[in-house]
């Protein structure tokens, strides 16, 4: 069943053609990578799918539904969530009630529904021990996982990912690699992660890449298709992959 599809969406900034006439599809439980260097439109992209910013051209569709106009909120409310490459959380709260306030504005949940999802996301991303912990006194590793949290409390269908492994070290990395393949796994949910770096993981984790270059798709496929590509060896990688 596809999940998400976009047809030809362009998002222009001033003469820049930040997002040139991108079309692709997604399917439930399919995990995407969208890989590129700083630049080539990865970031833009996942704010034209999460309602930040509106396309100039083309369409996007949720399920079959147009929501090419739709603002951020209503989004979450289908069931699209965002966890961003910096960690937002509010310092001076508790890492249960962080969550908490994600499942009530972005789920839509009552207090006490939202306590318990909360609840539940925590034990599920392994930071339940840390919920009385105030979130500023976090390490980075267990930031990246309360954010991870704050975005499955909203109970999503498809989650948008914003280089989520940046400034992991190798184990936590692998950690990642592992709770991101259980969630499609075992609950379903599709997701889309901008990566720059990190191609093994991409590798391990992705069932499909697209390679972005200057707001356009130069390459799309299995991991080890896309990563092979000679423009994309030429143009991002400088060199094979592996």
């Amino acid at each position: 069943m596809t999940l998400l599809k976009l047809e030809n969406v362009v998002k222009r900034f001033g003469g820049l053609r930040a997002v040139d006439g991108v079309s692709l599809s997604l399917e439930k439980g399919e995990f995407l990578a969208v890989v590129g260097p700083n630049g080539s439109g990865k970031t833009t992209l996942l704010n034209l799918i999460n309602g930040v910013y509106k396309p100039d051209g083309g369409r996007i569709y949720f399920e079959g539904r147009d929501i090419t106009n739709m603002p951020p909120y209503k989004r979450a409310r289908l069931g699209i969530a965002r966890a961003f490459q910096v960690p937002r959380p509010f310092p001076e709260l508790t890492v249960l009630d962080n969550v908490v306030v994600g499942a009530i504005f972005n789920g839509g949940y009552d207090k006490a529904k939202a306590r318990e999802v909360a609840e539940e996301v925590l034990k599920y991303v392994g930071l339940y021990e840390k919920r009385d912990v105030l979130a500023g006194r976090l390490t980075f590793n267990e930031l990246r996982l309360l954010e991870l949290a704050r975005a499955l409390a909203a109970n999503p269908k498809l989650l948008l990912l914003d280089e989520v492994m940046a400034g992991l070290n190798p184990g936590e990395i692998d950690a990642m690699t592992h709770l991101l393949k259980r969630l499609a796994e075992e609950r379903g949910i599709a997701a889309i992660s901008l990566v720059e770096h990190r191609m093994r993981a991409v590798a391990k984790l992705a069932h499909r890449v697209v390679v972005m270059h200057q707001g356009k798709i130069i390459a799309e496929g299995p991991p080890e298709k896309a990563l092979s590509d000679p423009k994309v060896v030429e143009i991002y990688l400088g060199r094979p992959w592996r």
